[in-house]
């Protein structure tokens, strides 16, 4: 799988994009009820950290084998992935991982290779516009560039920097809006054209799922004004 991949337009049904997970899939099918997600016409996207923390982590990467969901790869699942490749970050397991237990080292080997086929990023195409999804947040100001430079991918995974204010606010060029989890916040916050959804399931607080073409609309307003 490319670090990068393009998603093309839904011609069938809405697209929704997803904060990060953290293991409770029971508060994603309970959303996904309430806004009357159709599995066959409708389409999720997440921004990564499908594991950890919640209860029902394995039920979460199941998710993967939807053909209506599609994820960018998260920190946790970065760290899941080296932990069992034996490459790194040898705590995982004990901060995070014990829902492995009940798994053999052959399933374990399997979601390892399910999470190195993650991509780093996405590009999803809606009727009018595009949208650029990463877990943590953009590395830079040009889209185009920085899904194809791995020197970015640290910070795409990882950073922090937006949200601490840290770096120039101004909007992600090349894209319409980008979706990002990583740092639990309150309420959706967005800086620029950069969109942050992670409002805290994996410690107890609410997940967000919204429908993406509502977010560009809402960007596009705001810009109209500005």
């Amino acid at each position: 799988m490319p670090n990068h991949i393009s998603i093309p337009r839904n011609e069938a049904g809405r697209d929704f994009i997803v904060g990060d997970i953290h293991g409770h899939k029971d508060l994603l099918m309970e959303q996904l009820l309430y806004l009357g997600f159709d599995t066959n016409k409708d389409r999720l996207f997440s921004v990564g950290d499908l594991i950890d923390r919640g209860p029902n982590s394995l039920d979460c990467l199941k998710l993967l084998d939807a053909p209506w969901f599609f994820a960018v790869r998260g920190n946790h699942e970065q760290m899941m992935m080296e932990w069992a490749l034996g490459q790194g970050w040898p705590n995982w397991h004990n901060d995070y991982g014990m829902w492995t237990d009940g798994l053999d080292d052959s399933e374990i080997a399997h979601w390892a290779e399910r999470l190195m086929a993650l991509p780093i990023s996405m590009t999803v195409a809606g009727e009018d516009y595009s949208v650029g999804i990463c877990h943590a947040e953009p590395s830079g100001f040009e889209w185009d560039d920085m899904i194809l430079d791995e020197s970015c991918f640290q910070q795409m995974m990882w950073g922090r920097k937006v949200l601490m204010g840290n770096t120039d606010p101004r909007p992600v060029q090349g894209i319409d809006i980008t979706l990002h989890g990583h740092t639990p916040v309150s309420n959706i916050r967005r800086v620029g054209n950069r969109y942050f959804l992670d409002t805290g399931a994996g410690v107890g607080e609410h997940l967000t799922v919204r429908k993406i073409a509502e977010l560009v609309s809402e960007y596009r307003d705001f810009a109209a004004l500005a």
